[in-house]
């Protein structure tokens, strides 16, 4: 029976049961599964809508189409972690960790990513409104395409970051690094904390 307490015991265990019947509905909302180690864990298509996954680790691990709509997800290893088409409006993602992660066309509506470690994310094609990325580290990573409207990046360092057609409306740069960012055909229009010359050229990409 695919539950929390299996996924608590097992990884293996948990994918060898998930991958013999792909079919089962995967219900863990409102569950407490902080601290735990679900690297490499099969959870595609999972509900896990306002669960506590607080501390957890899920390096490698399969979240794509899943649920984390209010999921508390601070402090949380998701590095390699694939997340495509995920459902993580409003999810708290505070000094999480989600290098390499991929993120692509996933629906992130008012999550938090304060403090959070975002190196070489591909955020391609997602909905970022209204997301927190108050003083994150955020290197190299790809929003290409992405819904950043009233985006916070204030203070976080974008270093090498990608916004090449990007929706920037009333986005937040204030004091935010923005050495190597690329904002290629972005719309910039009510942004805060650009440069001036960005405002006036919309191929603009700030040099090292």
């Amino acid at each position: 029976m695919l539950n929390a307490e299996l996924l608590l015991q097992s990884v293996a265990k948990w994918n060898e049961a998930r991958w013999k019947d792909m079919e089962s509905i995967v219900d863990l909302q409102d569950q407490d599964l902080s601290d735990a180690n679900f690297s490499g864990a099969d959870l595609r298509e999972a509900d896990l809508s306002g669960a506590c996954l607080k501390g957890s680790s899920f390096n490698g691990a399969i979240l794509s189409d899943a649920h984390l709509c209010g999921a508390d997800l601070s402090e949380c290893d998701l590095s390699g972690a694939i997340l495509w088409s995920t459902d993580l409006s409003g999810a708290n993602f505070t000094k999480a960790i989600l290098n390499g992660a991929d993120l692509s066309g996933s629906d992130l509506e008012n999550a938090d990513f304060t403090a959070a470690t975002i190196f070489g994310v591909d955020l391609t094609n997602a909905n970022i409104t209204g997301v927190k990325f108050h003083n994150a580290d955020i290197w190299g990573t790809d929003f290409l395409e992405s819904f950043l409207t009233n985006a916070d990046f204030s203070g976080a360092d974008l270093r090498g970051s990608d916004f090449t057609g990007a929706e920037l409306t009333g986005a937040d740069f204030s004091g935010a690094n923005l050495n190597g960012v690329r904002f290629v055909g972005a719309n910039i229009e009510g942004a805060k904390g650009l440069p001036d010359s960005l405002v006036d050229d919309s191929d603009w990409e700030r040099e090292e």
